[in-house]
């Protein structure tokens, strides 16, 4: 019991004479006058005339003082001047010193310099211990880069590391910073976000809640919540985000998304890169794009999607392999796609195919034009091929060389076909008012060539008529020929229903194109050999 207690008397002993000799006294250097006053200032030595005291590495100027040395305290007034090490200096009117804690209060007119940095304040503290300064009723940092002002500070001279909280503002000759809580990095020039924060350019604005801003390099990591809009509209939100003012790059990770308000479209994908002084960019890993300019929105993915602006719009979308899209009213893959704001066109390459309610498209290229942001034409070039499922077995089909389908509110109204013209029809029974229900029962098969027709489409977009040029030759074939496909399929025939989009989502899989793109490619041989022979 007496070893444990004798070690904890010495335990106490030594932090009793640790603490007394971190403690250090305050020596007076100079003054011109020394006076006593023990009525009003007991145990004070007052001081007038340049006075100057030093306080370890410190040494402290002011023009009056009292000096309490019993209890190792300044009260400090008129042109303060105090220097700590070989960098650090602190104006002021007012000095409060304790030389036990080593805590000055620095008051009125305030002014720190360390290195190129200068801080400006009317109340600042500052810990020579922990070598920390703060200031809590307001205060401006310069230096030879940004201002900075706020309602709190902390200043860390050993670290080079200033924190700002409450009404945060750095301005800068390019943009203007404006947070809640802001660490700055004095001597790299780096604003480090801690909470919510906009940054203001000339064109563009940046919100984030988190990351850094390199204000020499002027580029920046942007990572919680963040996102960068220009004026016209433009809004980029990523996971993450880089982003450099000088070369106008912005890039994004992970959830990247690029919405265009004033065009009513939305782009999508894992990685993404937009220049704002090209206006391009594009988007890879499930690149998508959004068309929601309405109710049923229209979507579109690819390997990779490049996109022009000009100063108020999306004018041009490139989308480059495995390109699907789906829409109520209609869906499609092809290999690209290519599509111009200004003339209101979308052009489809490598084996397009299109779905519209029963009705299947195919082609070498197809041309979509586009009106009130509805499609009301559409061009199958080269190898065109439509058809319309009536059943499982009464499929009208046309093919030629060219084909313009016109559509109305998206449902297929009228197509003209031209050069060598093809057509199977399924004549229907007429049926009165009374039979709006019962089966379709045909009266015969119509097989038909010639240099020109044109197909008219019912309410749910079938081929309900075909009109052909006086000079067409054709068959009618009896209803039982229905199964009969060498008799009811035209060459090039193929029904490629298990590849169509199901929905938005089902856009993401890729699908097995092989027998389409074998189909374009043969039906590409054989209208080139037929145009060789011609």
């Amino acid at each position: 019991m007496q070893k444990k207690l004798y070690i904890l008397f010495t335990f106490i002993l030594a932090s009793l004479v640790s603490s007394y000799a971190a403690k250090t006294l305050i020596y007076l250097e100079h003054s011109e006058t020394l006076d006593f006053d023990e009525e009003h200032y007991p145990d004070c030595q007052i001081l007038n005339g340049n006075v100057v005291f030093r306080h370890d590495d410190a040494l402290m100027y002011c023009d009056k003082a009292f000096f309490f040395n019993k209890s190792n305290n300044i009260n400090a007034h008129g042109n303060i001047k105090m220097i700590q090490g070989d960098s650090l200096t602190v104006y002021a009117d007012n000095l409060y010193y304790n030389g036990d804690t080593k805590i000055a209060r620095l008051r009125n007119n305030v002014r720190l310099e360390n290195k190129e940095l200068t801080l400006y304040t009317d109340s600042l503290n500052y810990d020579r211990k922990a070598d920390v300064s703060y200031y809590f009723l307001g205060g401006k940092l310069v230096d030879s880069t940004n201002v900075l002002t706020s309602t709190n500070g902390t200043y860390y001279p050993n670290l080079d590391i200033a924190v700002f909280q409450n009404n945060v503002v750095l301005n800068n000759k390019d943009f203007d910073l404006f947070s809640d809580t802001l660490k700055y990095q004095t001597i790299e020039k780096i604003a480090y976000i801690l909470g919510p924060s906009d940054i203001v350019e000339d064109s563009t604005r940046i919100y984030s809640e988190y990351g850094w801003y390199n204000t020499i390099k002027d580029n920046a990591k942007l990572i919680d919540n963040s996102h960068i809009r220009d004026l016209e509209g433009r809004r980029l939100s990523a996971d993450t985000l880089y982003y450099n003012q000088k070369t106008g790059v912005a890039e994004g990770f992970k959830n990247v998304a690029l919405r265009d308000s004033a065009q009513s479209i939305l782009l999508n994908g894992g990685y993404g890169l937009y220049n704002e002084k090209t206006n391009k960019g594009f988007m890879v890993d499930k690149a998508t794009v959004i068309e929601f300019s309405d109710a049923d929105s229209m979507f579109i993915t690819s390997d990779t999607i490049f996109y022009d602006s000009s100063d108020d719009e999306v004018t041009h979308i490139n989308a480059y392999y495995n390109v699907q899209s789906w829409h109520v009213d209609f869906q499609s893959l092809c290999d690209s796609l290519y599509y111009n704001s200004k003339d209101s066109t979308t052009q489809m390459f490598g084996s397009p195919i299109i779905w519209n309610e029963n009705n299947q498209i195919t082609g070498e290229s197809i041309k979509m034009y586009t009106k009130n942001k509805t499609i009301d034409k559409v061009d199958i070039i080269g190898s065109a091929f439509i058809f319309s499922k009536e059943d499982t077995l009464a499929i009208n089909q046309v093919s030629g060389k060219l084909i313009t389908a016109y559509l109305t509110d998206g449902k297929l109204t009228k197509a003209d076909v031209s050069g060598n013209a093809l057509s199977v029809y399924f004549v229907e029974e007429d049926k009165d008012s009374t039979q709006v229900d019962a089966p379709k029962e045909y009266v015969g098969i119509n097989k038909a060539e010639s240099s020109e027709l044109r197909l008219y489409f019912g309410e749910k977009n079938q081929i309900k008529r075909i009109v052909m040029t006086p000079n067409s030759n054709g068959v009618m074939y009896t209803p039982d020929k229905i199964s009969q496909t060498k008799i009811t399929r035209l060459g090039g025939y193929a029904d490629y229903e298990y590849m169509r989009p199901k929905d938005q989502y089902d856009i993401y899989n890729l699908k097995n194109k092989k027998a389409l793109e074998e189909a374009t490619e043969a039906n590409s041989k054989a209208s080139r050999r037929r145009r060789t022979e011609y």
